[in-house]
């Protein structure tokens, strides 16, 4: 391999290490590896070139210091490029690229995204051998075409800088993205009460004709209440603040068979942020549930997103990500039976399974 050539791979490289080095180890199939067949229309600057076909595969690494839908991708092609009658053997490039992704969902349904990046590419004809820098824009789209199976494709825009020239390719790939470590289990999630004793602060009783202040509903007057804005229902300490236990977020509603919030629940999810600043050593795992309406499979991933979504609401409003956790558990924990619209409704629900960390 020509120095040159090893100069940008070891350029590369070192940009990818540097990139990816504060992205944490991940779980639930975030890892993606993608491997498809390309067809290349190329720039009419290459000289007795028509077109080229060729084989592409990156893996996706996510980057969730930047939110749950970044990631840097690792690429490598390669093409064989038809070339017309008047030459004796066929033209090959061959790139090696790092960019940045931006998918639109989780990736599973209908799932458009963008990328951009720049790499080192290799051109090899029968006049010319030659190494360079290559950059590129494009958009895709992703769909789940079995259960751990995604079906992919993308068209890129492509600039080569060979031979002294701006070339502009365009590329167009299709294949199959497959999420690394993706399982199809549900942590069964024991719920531990740890109740903190805390001394009742020594006042002597005063009598007052009237009730004092509780804003929250927590049974704890404002005076001595240490975690005000507790949401209702949410069971607290002598002190006013939350013990560890499982609550439902109530007036927490979605669009028919979406993860989409609808207005009326930013009020609940507002008082719920308002709720979780107050307590700053409050975790929570938010846990999605459906009815029994549709399949198993289909009700574990629209439980999953909702929960997905709930979180992203709270860190929108400004709380730290690494608080919550959400997982789907579809239809397997209704409330009560499935036997009625009404019953269903109930069994429609968000649930925070609330646990203390003595680390602020």
């Amino acid at each position: 391999m020509p120095i040159s050539r090893l100069a940008a791979a070891a350029l590369l490289a070192s940009t990818c290490s540097a990139a990816l080095a504060d992205v944490p180890e991940k779980t639930n199939g975030v890892y993606n590896f993608y491997i498809g067949a390309m067809f290349n229309a190329t720039d009419d600057s290459r000289q007795n070139v028509d077109h080229g076909y060729g084989v592409t595969g990156a893996l996706d690494i996510p980057i969730m210091s930047w939110g749950e839908r970044w990631a840097f991708e690792i690429a490598a092609n390669a093409s064989t490029l038809k070339t017309n009658k008047t030459q004796d053997t066929n033209y090959f490039r061959q790139a090696l690229t790092g960019s940045l992704m931006y998918s639109f969902g989780d990736r599973d349904e209908f799932t458009p995204y963008v990328l951009a990046g720049a790499g080192y590419v290799h051109n090899d004809t029968n006049f010319l051998d030659e190494d360079g820098l290559t950059a590129h824009v494009g958009l895709g789209l992703t769909k789940l075409i079995g259960k751990t199976v995604r079906g992919r494709i993308e068209v890129q825009g492509v600039y080569d800088d060979f031979n002294s020239k701006d070339i502009f390719d365009t590329t167009l790939s299709a294949g199959v993205e497959v999420p690394l470590g993706k399982v199809e289990r549900v942590e069964v999630i024991r719920e531990i009460e740890v109740i903190r004793e805390v001394p009742a602060p020594a006042v002597a009783p005063i009598i007052k004709e009237v009730a004092p202040a509780d804003t929250d509903n927590d049974g704890i007057a404002d005076d001595r209440d240490q975690c005000p804005d507790t949401l209702a229902g949410v069971r607290t300490d002598n002190t006013g603040c939350a013990i560890a236990q499982a609550a439902t977020l109530n007036n927490i509603e979605f669009d028919t068979n979406k993860a989409t919030l609808t207005a009326a629940s930013k009020a609940s999810i507002s008082e719920a942020a308002k709720f979780f600043e107050k307590q700053a050593n409050l975790r929570a795992i938010i846990a999605g549930h459906t009815d029994d309406v549709g399949s198993d499979n289909s009700n574990q991933r629209l439980s999953l997103a909702r929960a997905a979504a709930v979180r992203s609401a709270l860190i929108t409003e400004g709380l730290d990500g690494k608080r919550f956790q959400a997982i789907g558990l579809g239809e397997t924990m209704p409330l009560v039976t499935n036997n009625s619209a009404e019953n269903r409704a109930k069994n429609r629900r968000v649930e925070f399974l609330l646990s203390i960390s003595e680390a602020n």
